[in-house]
């Protein structure tokens, strides 16, 4: 397949004035085999979705992560973009990944297929732990003061995330519920991963080079998830993030024209690789 594969520079082009306004988006193009591609697609959720999690005490609204015009814009482009890209791609012989928390996969069939008895092993919850400084603490030295710390930290995420109560709330009462939209379930030779480790296994097992990656939120897990492309590109892998397959919450000041799902795509571009249209990836397996 002939793909060209989109950027916005950072850099002076050759006979072009170096002013912001001149950085536009522009390409390169690759010649690629299929079977050396893959989706990759983060955290495709139910939420919001006809039968999906509602907490019991929370209601339809406050049971959205971001809001219901967050949800909504997401179902919108899973049914409009991600649906018919994945089922033409899978159509094509492209391997599809499922990418997501290991609580939502394992009740597929694809999950014994997708991992080994070790990785079926239930984590150690001890062995992710951070360590603790023991020589600050014994020297009774540590900087910024403990209880300082744990205050503004406590305080800044109650006035973001309301962790006291909504935060805690839905999370015992959503996220326990969550499942993969129906139009995007995992069918046939789908892949689940959960993990880095695991992920480059089954890309290194199949010989899979470049990762195009959909799904949510662009700002946050597409790129910083344990599948994500600040875990696989400094790997090696080309990734390439499908700029319609994608959004992340928007606020007041962003909301009317996406700047932060459209500032997002810019940084993927800069930090690991590059982005595309659906209709480009479709157009190039044929």
């Amino acid at each position: 397949m002939r793909i060209r594969l989109e950027y916005t520079p950072r850099s002076p082009r050759d006979g072009v004035p170096f002013t912001e306004e001149r950085l536009g988006r522009t390409g390169t193009d690759f010649e690629m085999d299929t079977a050396e591609i893959a989706l990759a697609l983060v955290d495709l959720w139910d939420i919001g979705w006809p039968g999906g999690p509602v907490g019991g005490t929370l209601g339809a609204e406050l049971s959205t992560e971001r809001g219901v015009s967050h949800t909504s814009r997401k179902r919108e482009i899973i049914e409009a973009v991600i649906a018919p890209t994945v089922d033409r791609c899978r159509d094509a012989g492209v391997q599809v990944f499922h990418c997501t928390h290991r609580r939502f996969l394992e009740r597929y069939p694809q999950w014994v297929a997708s991992t080994t008895e070790a990785e079926r092993r239930p984590p150690d919850a001890d062995a992710s732990a951070p360590a603790s400084d023991d020589r600050q603490a014994a020297n009774g030295d540590r900087w910024p003061p403990t209880e300082w710390v744990a205050a503004w930290r406590e305080q800044h995420r109650h006035a973001v995330w309301r962790m006291r109560d909504w935060g805690e709330t839905q999370s015992q009462e959503v996220y326990p519920r969550i499942d993969i939209p129906a139009p995007v379930k995992p069918r046939g030779t789908d892949l689940l991963a959960f993990d880095a480790a695991q992920f480059h296994r089954l890309l290194s097992e199949r010989r899979i080079r470049a990762l195009f990656y959909m799904g949510f939120e662009s700002t946050e897990c597409l790129q910083f998830s344990a599948c994500g492309m600040a875990q696989m590109q400094p790997l090696g892998y080309l990734c390439v993030a499908v700029r319609d397959a994608t959004t992340t919450y928007e606020v007041a000041e962003t909301y009317g024209e996406l700047w932060r799902s459209r500032a997002a795509i810019i940084d993927i571009e800069a930090r690991w690789g590059y982005s595309v249209e659906s209709s480009a990836l479709t157009r190039a397996i044929g």
